[in-house]
């Protein structure tokens, strides 16, 4: 991706032997450069630089992009190790420059040029201007419960930058709940409505291939923590198809959080708490179990899944398999006699693409 605008005020430094350097190994690549800037140029300058970001409004982001490599434009400014005036012009009082009323340094020498030194790194998730990311925006149902009530909700797309997935395969035991669920088939055969024990399916003691997914959201506001987008979606799996894994293999398990202050901190008032919250920025990951069946592990009979979604997914974690031929059936529960209540699946539903819009 082309540097940013804002970046060409930037003047790399010349010399008889460029000060400007790279290396590349089987694993990334870094780079650093010198650049001189006019001291009327410096205005936003850390952030031209390393980027930044805030809410949108639209319940995305916006973000300002970091600088890319002049020459390598895959690697992209992660550190000002140095500003160094150049050419001193003069001293004036530093209260002018404090946004807030506090203990400051008096004066300060003023220089006509900078010298700014930047260190350029691979980054492990796509980087994607806000025009491409709004021009993928579309609506979605979120559908809420087993009658199907729904609601549309923006799909910002801001997983698709900024975001990295980490895999760990793992192999475990199958357990299933006992006697509160059952089997479904819409034919009618063998196991449908038999409920589940440990002689047909409860505590089977077969070994299963399970992935555990972590999907890593980079340099996002930290109040994003606090939404209700996130606590309605743990415990649940993926209601439409999510980076390609089908609707019902992922459960969300838990989400983990690393906060830092942003390279250059705003002082705002945390709407929870009325302390510097919002001013920070985090990492978020979402740690997610996936199970996906072959299409040779199926049993017969499995509720078909609409094409616009709904709130019951048939596949994934709400299959059990069946002693009878150790293939996976869809279960749900099967409520007392005389109540009136409506059998649910295992796990409900809710779409993942969710848990990325910012209030």
């Amino acid at each position: 991706m082309p540097t940013n605008a804002t970046t060409r005020r930037l003047a790399e430094v010349i010399a008889g032997e460029s000060p400007s350097k790279a290396a590349f190994q089987t694993d990334g690549g870094s780079a650093t450069m010198d650049f001189i800037l006019d001291h009327d140029e410096t205005g936003e300058m850390i952030q031209n630089i390393l980027g930044s970001v805030k809410k949108s409004g639209d319940g995305g982001l916006e973000r300002k992009l970091p600088a890319a490599h002049p020459y390598y434009d895959w690697l992209y400014a992660s550190k000002i190790s140095s500003i160094q005036g150049m050419s001193p012009d003069g001293r004036f009082l530093a209260a002018p420059l404090q946004r807030q009323n506090q203990i400051h340094i008096r004066d300060v020498v003023t220089y006509s040029k900078y010298k700014i030194s930047v260190d350029f790194e691979t980054r492990p998730y796509l980087i994607a201007s806000d025009s491409t990311i709004k021009a993928q925006h579309e609506e979605k149902t979120w559908y809420y419960d087993i009658a199907n009530n729904s609601v549309k909700f923006k799909d910002c797309k801001e997983y698709l930058r900024f975001l990295d997935i980490d895999c760990e395969q793992n192999a475990e035991f199958l357990s299933s709940p006992q006697g509160q669920f059952k089997f479904i088939r819409t034919d009618a055969q063998p196991p449908n409505l038999t409920s589940i024990s440990n002689q047909n399916g409860g505590g089977i003691n077969i070994i299963i291939a399970k992935r555990k997914l972590k999907f890593t959201w980079f340099f996002v506001p930290y109040q994003v923590v606090f939404q209700d987008q996130i606590t309605y979606g743990l415990g649940k799996v993926n209601q439409y198809s999510f980076y390609g894994y089908p609707p019902g293999s992922l459960l969300l398990e838990g989400v983990e959080v690393k906060k830092y202050p942003p390279p250059v901190q705003d002082f705002l008032a945390d709407p929870l708490t009325q302390g510097p919250v919002a001013s920070k920025v985090c990492d978020v990951t979402f740690i997610c179990s996936c199970l996906v069946q072959s299409t040779t592990d199926l049993g017969g009979g499995i509720p078909a899944y609409p094409p616009g979604g709904q709130y019951k997914v048939p596949f994934g974690h709400n299959l059990v398999p069946w002693p009878g031929d150790l293939k996976f059936y869809y279960t749900e529960t099967q409520p007392p006699l005389g109540v009136g209540l409506t059998s649910r699946p295992v796990y409900g539903s809710y779409p993942f693409e969710r848990l990325f819009l910012v209030n």
